[in-house]
């Protein structure tokens, strides 16, 4: 098993600017729609492989596709759509796929690259010869709701340019965690979608500069991070949006995205998260509630994950944790 790392040599393509009109190519009808405009990324036909598992999640603005398929050593994918989309080479098994936007040669490549940004149209297709199992995740954008949620602090016609089989650490990253999102069975959280979703487009605004241009951003005040916070303990069991805590400090949501984590050490997703495992802890030394009631009153789907999130904040199960503090 493989997982591409190196980089090779992208395909280039001529820069290209979009008109207000084209904004529905990268992903959105004229005009700009009310959020959420996006379906479900379509489900890719292998070509020569068998699906053997499939999980699909969607944000705002941002859906993904995570796909095994195994394969009898010779698979075809089209590539094409109507959306700009991010392909994710996340592991192969005996052989390498290579994507491109004109007809396969047989041909050898000496070097893995996972990645290909695939704007709205193109005619392009991964194929491979010898391969046995995939991993694949898609990512689909809306254009016009990135857009807005990025507030005009970044051009899209950058972050979107062509670009295909390049391998970027920071943006493997990221997809890794999308795809562990699709993977864990769990409801989405749309707090972490967009917050992941801002982060992924900006990676992606910065391959085409030369040199990091990004803009170091402040701190917030104190009194911005005491109602955000303040609203994230009185609404511990909801799924909060983004946008909603954006909305009470007045900021854009990249921008407060990225000055809560400058302020607190902790992405806003990360930092509620703590909040719920912190009242958890609470609960358990004060109410007597079994598990499955702490669970639903903290926002957690079931029991089974609120143990895994308190495992991984402490090391230790919930019963573990209590039994330890009450003896």
């Amino acid at each position: 098993m493989r997982t591409a790392t190196v980089v090779r040599d992208p395909v280039e393509f001529p820069p290209r600017r979009f008109s207000g009109l084209e904004w529905s190519a990268l992903g959105s009808s004229s005009g700009r729609p009310s959020e959420p405009a996006m379906p479900e990324a379509t489900a890719l036909n292998y070509q020569g492989g068998r699906l053997v598992g499939r999980q699909q999640k969607s944000w705002t603005g941002v859906s993904a596709n995570l796909a095994e398929v195994r394969c009898d050593g010779r698979l075809h994918v089209d590539l094409k759509s109507e959306w700009t989309r991010l392909s994710v080479v996340l592991e192969e098994v005996g052989g390498r796929i290579e994507i491109r936007s004109k007809p396969w040669r047989d041909q050898s490549t000496p070097h893995d690259a996972p990645l290909s940004l695939i704007p709205a149209s193109l005619d392009a297709h991964g194929q491979a010869t010898g391969i046995r199992f995939i991993r694949h995740l898609m990512l689909q954008f809306d254009g016009q709701t990135l857009a807005r949620m990025m507030d005009d602090e970044i051009d899209l016609t950058d972050a979107f340019a062509p670009r295909l089989m390049f391998s970027d650490p920071g943006i493997m990253h990221l997809a890794q965690l999308f795809a562990e999102e699709c993977a864990n069975g769990e409801p989405e959280s749309q707090l972490y979608g967009d917050t992941l979703s801002i982060a992924l487009v900006l990676a992606l605004s910065r391959l085409n500069t030369s040199k990091d241009q990004s803009i170091k951003h402040g701190q917030l005040a104190p009194w911005q991070i005491h109602r955000v916070t303040e609203y994230f303990t009185a609404h511990l069991a909801d799924d909060i949006q983004l946008q909603t805590v954006s909305d009470l400090v007045k900021l854009s949501r990249s921008y407060f995205s990225r000055a809560f984590k400058i302020s607190t050490g902790f992405a806003p997703h990360q930092w509620l998260l703590q909040a719920r495992v912190a009242k958890g802890k609470q609960l358990l030394l004060e109410s007597g509630l079994p598990l499955a009631q702490i669970a639903v009153d903290l926002g957690f789907s079931d029991q089974s994950h609120f143990t895994r999130a308190f495992g991984r904040a402490t090391g230790q199960s919930p019963r573990a944790w209590q039994r330890a503090r009450c003896a």
